[in-house]
């Protein structure tokens, strides 16, 4: 399964084997200073389309891949039963990312927190 890190500038998607095959990609990055909502969704495949190219899915089970959809470029790599941490970000690769990650709680938290420690339209700035 994917999983999130986040490190001093980026957000890391980190995909495995599989996914990588089905997404023609190992990771993504998403810098912090893009981010302007983050959240955990309970119920991902719910809301997402299952046309991804490229990409895979199986209804009700996993979405996995990329899209554009109204001028907008989306990720996912969700799969069912699993909550999903989304990323909402403007000026970036990528304007949604959606992915299930076994610590989303967590990592929504860190990403919160991150976006609350800055001022409005500013970008983060690394401490420490």
């Amino acid at each position: 399964m994917a999983h999130i890190t986040v490190d001093l500038n980026d957000v890391v998607v980190h995909l495995t084997a599989l996914e990588t095959a089905a997404a023609w990609r190992r990771s993504l990055r998403l810098p912090i200073s893009a981010l302007h909502m983050v959240h955990v969704e309970e119920r991902p495949l719910a809301s997402l389309s299952r046309w991804r190219l490229p990409g895979l899915a199986c209804p009700g089970l996993f979405v996995i891949g990329s899209r554009r959809h109204e001028g907008r470029r989306e990720f996912a790599a969700v799969r069912a039963g699993r909550p999903a941490v989304v990323l909402d970000a403007e000026g970036a690769d990528w304007d949604r990312v959606v992915v299930s990650d076994p610590s989303a709680v967590l990592v929504a938290a860190e990403l919160a927190s991150l976006l609350l420690g800055r001022a409005p339209g500013q970008g983060h700035r690394a401490t420490g």
